[in-house]
This record gives structure tokens, sequence and C-alpha cells, in this order.
């Protein structure tokens, strides 16, 4: 099924299911840290709490269903921001915060997609002085030399084994062949900086909302989005990787985050066409979160193989953009056969070779992301 294109009815099939589990993962009691708003979990059962770049997408999601439901999810996780501007990784139900490391920042482009829908310019002055001192926090504690890379807090003394779980967890990409190298935190981030770009235009057009001047933002995205292309295009590789800015070393590893400056919009053509043929080498159908030609891959192994619907989007939505039709609408079509294979489910994952639901079974921003392959493709 994976090379037939979705029809209109199993389309319409597959948003209900992702509104039905995304309103079955929401929290409807008072009583929760974040009381006040209305917040929704990853998956029943298995994460008790609200995330950090989960809520996010959550935010995305809601849209086109309950834009108060929207608004919270931005809102609500906004209300823990640190003082020194970072945004925790986990607000759990009992009131604990995970706050040695934060996750990829997501929160100012998902509220740039709110106001835009909503046009609620009260909404944007809420969220854009935080947002502001969020990006204040990337610029003053994530930047090493030109461009940003992913680190942790070890003030309270942790070990180095500690430390290095927390840098991964910040990532997103947990246990990702990546990180084998033992030093994420020594990595600009291909993916990182592309959201930074994203970061700088979505604080520009709150920025305009709110009366604010725009100029820093935008000259701070094209200025990112020139030093992308400079400085992460591995020419031995012709693809975008992850640059060791300690040893000089660009990385020979794969992954979806290398078609993320598609997604931002600042590859250039000829780069893009190199892309595009290493999406067709390396990572067709299933866009897994490694290439299935990298001897890391594993078919069930959580970020070292299966494919994730969130990073999968970005880059077929990239190659999309760049008018790679064939080779994005394959994986558009392979993922959401997928899903619609999957029962009453969207699992957190897919077994990137027999499309079989893995992890958590009913999982919110795979729903997202359906809906995005869906609608905003």
């Amino acid at each position: 099924m994976a090379d037939t294109k979705i029809t209109a009815e199993q389309a319409e099939k597959l948003l209900e299911k992702t509104r039905k589990i995304l309103r079955a993962n929401t929290y409807d009691k008072t009583g929760y840290p974040w009381d006040g708003y209305t917040m929704i979990f990853p998956a029943y059962g298995r994460f008790p709490g609200i995330w950090n770049w989960d809520s996010a997408f959550h935010a995305i999601g809601m849209i086109p269903y309950d834009m108060s439901l929207a608004k919270d999810q931005v809102e609500g996780f906004l209300k823990f921001q640190m003082d020194n501007g970072m945004l925790p990784d986990v607000i759990f139900e009992d009131g604990r915060i995970a706050d040695t490391y934060s996750k990829p920042p997501v929160m100012a482009y998902a509220a740039m997609r709110v106001f835009e829908a909503s046009g609620d310019s009260e909404f944007a002055e809420r969220v854009y002085p935080k947002l502001e001192k969020n990006t204040r926090f990337w610029e003053r504690e994530r930047k090493g030399g030109e461009l940003f890379h992913y680190d942790a807090d070890r003030s309270d003394g942790c070990g180095d084994e500690e430390y290095l779980k927390r840098v991964c967890f910040e990532t997103g990409w947990d246990n990702s062949p990546r990180w084998d190298g033992g030093k994420p935190q020594n990595l600009w981030a291909v993916d990182l900086n592309c959201y930074m770009v994203m970061t700088y235009r979505a604080m520009s057009k709150l920025a305009g909302a709110v009366g604010a001047d725009t100029s820093e933002w935008d000259k701070k995205a094209s200025e990112l989005s020139r030093l992308i292309e400079q400085r992460l295009w591995n020419e031995k590789l012709l693809a975008y990787t992850d640059y060791d800015f300690v040893k000089g070393e660009y990385s020979d590893t794969l992954t979806p985050a290398s078609f993320m400056p598609l997604y931002a919009g600042i590859s250039s053509a000829e780069h893009a066409a190199n892309m595009e043929k290493i999406a067709k080498d390396h990572f067709m159908p299933g866009m897994p979160t490694v290439a299935y030609t990298d001897p890391s891959f594993e078919i069930d192994a959580y970020w070292r193989g299966s494919s994730w619907l969130n990073v999968a989007y970005f880059a077929a939505k990239g190659l999309k953009d760049y008018g790679f039709d064939e080779t994005a609408d394959t994986i558009r079509n392979t993922l959401l056969c997928w899903v619609y294979n999957d029962g009453e489910d969207v699992h957190e994952n897919y077994n990137p070779v027999t499309g079989e639901g893995l992890c958590a079974a009913r999982f919110s921003w795979s729903c997202v992301f359906v809906r995005e392959l869906l609608e905003n493709f």
C-alpha cells in the first residue's frame, strides 16, 4: 500500500483517528502543576506530565480543532520558564521538573503558527517577552563560536556519564548514532541551527505583532542561514552533517536532520539536489532516523533506525518545497499508509522496514504530524 496515494476517505479516517487520540491525551482535571491551562500529554499511561517540544508540536496540532487549547500548549509550558530563560524538558504530574537540560527550540515557531492562524495580538503580547528571554538563553548558553550546539547543566557536580545523558536528552534524539562520538556538546548540530533560524523568523513575526523592532531578528536569521550553508555542508558526503567544532571534523552520520536546511528554506538549489540524491540512495521509503545504509542502523532501537513522524515530516516537506515531488510523495505516502494500517493507534515511531508500530501506541505528536502530512504538505 506504500506506493499508493492516500484517498480522501482514508485521509478523513486518519484525521478522525488522530483527533480522538489527541482528545483522549488531554488533561481534563485541575490540581496539576499547570493548573489554569489544559495540557496534552504524550501518551496515556507512558508519560505522566508535559514535555517541552512535545507541547510545541501539540500546539501546532490543535490549531485546526481548538485554538484555545493550542494557545494553552504554549502558555502552559512557558509558565515554567526558568530564571535564566531556559525552558525545562519535563514537568511531571507530581511537580518534579527535569530542569538540567532543555529540548530543541521549537516553541517560538509553534507560537508563531498559533498567532498566524488566530490573529490574536494579545496572545503574541503575552508570549513574546518569554520567548525573547528563551532566545537569549540559547544565544548565551548554547552558542559555541559562530553556530549553536546542545549542552546541559552540570552545576550539581554530576559525573561525565550523567552529563552526557543530559546533553543527549536535550537534543531530543536520545540514543542517536549522531552522538556515538561521546561529545554531542561539541557538535554544531544541523537541526538545532535550523531551528534557531526558524526561531529568529518567528520572533520577527511576533515582534511585528507587538510593535517591537524586527530588524535584529531578520538580520540574525539571514546570517545564521548563511553560516549553515557555509559551515555545515560536508563536501565529502555532499550532504549537510553535524560538525565537531573542537576537532574540526564533519560527522559521517546521515539522518533526517541533514534535510532540515531544506525545510527551513535555506539550502541552495545545488545542495538541495544533492540532498534529494541522498534521500533516494539512503532513506527510501520510510525516512528512518539514520540511513538504511549506515552500519549503526537498527530496525527497532528508538532513534537508531526507527521512523519518527516529526523528523521524517520535516525531511519530506523540505524535499517537497524544493520541487522533488516524487521522492517527497513516496516518503509521505509510505508513512501515512503505515499509520492507516495501524488500527486504532498512531504509534510513537515505526519499524522502517515493515511499517509496524513501535513503542507508545497512541502518541500525541505522531498524530500532529499525520495532520501535517495530510494538510500542510
